[in-house]
């Protein structure tokens, strides 16, 4: 790691670290079921893992869920056409943090499950990850202990399909009575 990242990063984390101490949130495990609101995280950059998100989101807004999506776009061009809210390269600071309105929106959102579906680690992703109000966050495992309430290993061969499949697989077994182990 260069010098100019060790102070990004140092920049970072003393910022998250603030802005953690200052927050106040009851997080408790929330039955899928029962869940209305759902915060989806995810990397919009590539078309077909978009795609794939989309559709789980879909299924779920079909399962009566209100479903809030907001995407990270790794280039500079803010007019893109999408049909959910995005951040870019050009809406992250020297020290790696998101200024963006829709960001603030979805941090500040009580969502009752925020899924994070970034296959690989992002300090962007993680600062809004980690300050998110959701009452339960889900996502891949992440160094950051602060940033997600369950975590889910996956092995880096397996892509956004098995991210979603084991997020579902999951989040339907909270609070379930029956617990079969995962495929």
């Amino acid at each position: 790691m260069s010098i100019i990242s060790k102070i990004r990063t140092y920049f970072f984390e003393t910022q998250l670290n603030q802005k953690l101490t200052q927050l106040k949130v009851n997080r408790t495990s929330v039955e899928f079921e029962v869940a209305e609101s759902i915060g989806i995280l995810f990397d919009a950059t590539d078309g077909a893992n978009r795609n794939k998100v989309l559709a789980y989101a879909q299924s779920m807004i079909k399962n009566g869920k209100k479903v809030s999506l907001l995407g990270f776009v790794k280039n500079k061009q803010k007019d893109l056409s999408f049909s959910f809210k995005y951040f870019t390269l050009n809406e992250i600071n020297w020290k790696m943090i998101p200024e963006n309105s829709e960001v603030n929106q979805f941090i500040n959102k009580k969502f009752d499950i925020m899924i994070n579906l970034l296959l690989k680690e992002n300090k962007s992703i993680e600062y809004i990850s980690t300050l998110s109000k959701a009452n339960l966050r889900v996502g891949p495992f992440s160094e950051n202990s602060n940033s997600l309430d369950l975590m889910i290993d996956i092995p880096d061969n397996k892509g956004i399909d098995h991210l979603i499949k084991q997020v579902d697989f999951f989040l339907n077994r909270i609070n379930s009575p029956v617990y079969e182990a995962a495929v």
